[in-house]
């Protein structure tokens, strides 16, 4: 029998948190910096647990692992949390100097820096348990509605492969309330959105909904520069960075911390 929750979580932040520790003190330079002044950037990203948010320890993974990667260049950061559409809006005015989180794509890739992957995840669909819903390939879920988060590219992409009945909603719990009064039928989000939104439910509520396999797509998760000689040097600072801290272990330590799975199709953890 697996054990509870709570003392799955709390075993897990201990060690975690002292892996992080670890690694930091790995990543000191032998000796001290110089009194250089030191730079701040601010960097927009939207509220996308556990990625990215105001309510999480050190705004989640992602602003966690640049945070720590940038201050190996005696860089400091600021973030900000807004709506998606006022996030782009500031990169591309220049109001902000980088954008979490944005998926690999040709679009995203023409449009701005790319930084190296900070985080593969898996985007899944999910039913509810007194829905028997048979899958095995995208063929399968032809006529059924599917629920997706605005300001993704879930809608476009699903629609492009033949899935056309396809409703957004400003985010996973409102397509989870959706499908329980039955205007959709499947709903789609990452693994860890999803996971992280059965947690602060009743374990008879988590029963209820069922994660569908295979994956509907694995992608890798980077931030965005503004596409100017700027953005690819800020770019080429954090890369550097997330590979020293690759290397010594405090990435991996970060993910473990927030509950990420490390590997795609893989869990971060099984629910009780």
């Amino acid at each position: 029998m697996s054990p509870s929750l709570p003392s799955m979580r709390g075993h897990s932040r201990l060690r975690s948190c002292l892996l992080l520790v670890l690694g930091m003190l790995l990543l000191l330079p032998g000796a001290p910096r110089t009194a250089a002044a030191q730079q701040t950037l601010h960097i927009v990203m939207a509220e996308w647990r556990p990625y990215t948010s105001r309510d999480l320890p050190a705004g989640g993974a992602l602003a966690e692992m640049t945070d720590i990667a940038f201050s190996l260049s005696n860089i400091a950061t600021r973030f900000s949390v807004v709506p998606w559409p006022r996030a782009v809006s500031m990169l591309e005015s220049g109001e902000a100097d980088g954008l979490l989180a944005v998926h690999d794509s040709e679009r995203n890739k023409h449009r701005y820096h790319l930084s190296t992957p900070l985080l593969t995840v898996d985007t899944i669909f999910a039913r509810l348990r007194s829905l028997d819903i048979p899958y095995a390939s995208l063929d399968d879920l032809i006529g059924w509605r599917i629920g997706t988060v605005k300001n993704s590219t879930y809608a476009a992409k699903l629609t492009k492969r033949g899935i056309a009945l396809v409703e957004e909603a400003p985010d996973e719990q409102r397509n989870y309330q959706k499908l329980l009064s039955g205007r959709i039928d499947i709903m789609l989000d990452t693994r860890e959105t999803l996971e992280r939104m059965l947690e602060g439910m009743p374990k008879a509520t988590r029963d209820e909904l069922v994660l569908m396999e295979p994956p509907f797509e694995s992608n890798t998760l980077h931030m965005a520069f503004a596409p100017t000689p700027r953005g690819e040097i800020l770019c080429n600072i954090l890369n550097r960075g997330i590979a020293q801290i690759r290397q010594k272990g405090v990435h991996a330590a970060i993910l473990e911390k927030h509950h990420i799975a490390r590997s795609t199709s893989v869990p971060a953890r099984t629910l009780d």
